[in-house]
């Protein structure tokens, strides 16, 4: 059951994600809050379709969460997932009960939870679910529709979204999951001779509600700063959230649950100082190693991987339209999990996310580290192993821009 919901969330997103995207005006209006949902759930049905078929329900909650939390994107990436580990707590309440536990665990991922969000939404849709009479899916058809009914309101309520006569992009994107969990409550309610196994056929969405663009802001502005994230050890979130706060803004923690020696946690900050906020995340790392993300918040120019070791030479790749993996010394896992998550965003945030490119290699420039990268690559990525040091990674970048001659 929550394995068809999500990929039929997936289907969903990748169907509304270019007009959530559209609406996307805040924290920042970069546009991506469409794509940012939709490759943290991709990641959570990527860690289902890795477990036993006879795997148990704890197990298949647990790995849907870690998959999330992993993949998570963005501001918008980091609420879903936690409101998804938020759910996951409460799989053995009614739904109205992990409804209030998932609205309550995504405004514990943000430092500074703002009105006219889609935190306000979770809320919404939880209050509905509990006040409504009848069986478990009336409880979140009704859910789902107080959402529908609310979503301009809360919107309003948010003087950004107000000026820029928009909806929230991360309502928007709550919403077509919880659509899809309806969709998937009715395969489980058609009986086993309507009920087919595997990957469930998509769904044509009603997206008559969703606008198709922003009205006040315009889609060539251009934005300052940085957006940072890291994959770190299990810590003291309300630290770091501290500690990013003072050079940023848009900061998210999401940590695994539950208390393995192992868990993760998962961090995000604005900011238009990356040397600061990777100095943050490698004292929150303490020992163990960490490889820093970032891109540009005016967006990836090129969709290509610069590697560097210099946080200073991170911010001059960014800048020059890369998505930038900032590496140190680390395993070959989280080698492939840095580079991964690289490479698919610079694929995704490509200027012109050009659908025909879905499935074209991403050229990774590994600069030094090429020993590092050349055997974890992911699939979709391709190293160009001519870039041997940071001065000739910038140098292909800013011929790939088209800024010299290749």
């Amino acid at each position: 059951m929550l394995h068809r919901w999500l990929l039929r969330a997936v289907d969903g997103l990748e169907q509304a994600g270019p007009r959530i995207d559209a609406v996307n005006v805040f924290p920042v209006a970069d546009q991506d809050t469409g794509t940012n949902c939709l490759l943290t759930l991709r990641g959570a049905t990527e860690e289902l379709a890795r477990l036993a078929p006879g795997a148990d329900p704890v197990t298949v909650l647990a790995a849907a969460t870690r998959g999330a939390l992993l993949a998570a994107r963005g501001n918008s990436g980091m609420i879903l997932s936690h409101w998804f580990a938020g759910l996951a707590r409460g799989a053995e309440q009614p739904i109205a009960g992990a409804l209030a536990l998932a609205a309550e665990s995504a405004r514990s991922a943000v430092l500074e939870p703002e009105p006219g969000t889609v935190l306000d939404l979770a809320a919404e849709v939880a209050r509905a679910a509990r006040e409504h009479a009848g069986t478990e899916r009336e409880r979140l058809s009704a859910a789902l529709d107080a959402g529908h009914a609310a979503l301009a309101e809360i919107s309003a309520r948010h003087p950004v979204l107000r000026d820029a006569r928009v909806l929230d992009a991360g309502a928007c994107a709550l919403l077509v999951v919880l659509s899809a969990w309806a969709a998937a409550a009715d395969d489980l309610d058609a009986g086993p001779g309507r009920r087919r196994e595997g990957r469930p056929a998509p769904v044509e969405l009603d997206l008559s509600w969703l606008p198709e663009s922003a009205v006040g802001t315009p889609r060539d502005h251009v934005l300052t700063g940085f957006e940072v994230m890291a994959v770190l050890p299990a810590g003291d979130d309300a630290d770091l959230r501290a500690r990013l706060a003072e050079i940023g803004d848009a900061v998210a923690v999401v940590a695994e649950p539950g208390d393995a020696p192992d868990r993760r946690r998962q961090s995000h900050v604005h900011t238009d100082d990356p040397s600061a906020a990777v100095a943050v995340l490698r004292a929150a790392a303490g020992s163990a190693p960490v490889l820093v993300v970032l891109h540009s918040l005016n967006g990836v120019a090129t969709p290509v991987v610069a590697v560097t070791g210099s946080a200073e030479r991170a911010r001059e790749m960014a800048r020059a339209g890369a998505v930038v993996l900032v590496a140190g010394p680390a395993s070959a896992s989280d080698w492939r999990l840095a580079l991964e998550r690289a490479v698919r965003d610079a694929r995704a945030g490509g200027a012109h996310r050009d659908a025909t490119a879905a499935e074209d290699p991403v050229p990774v420039l590994p600069g030094a580290w090429l020993t590092s990268c050349a055997s974890v690559v992911p699939a979709g990525g391709s190293v160009l192993a001519e870039a041997d040091d940071d001065e000739r990674v910038l140098a292909v970048l800013h011929a790939l821009a088209g800024e010299v001659s290749a």
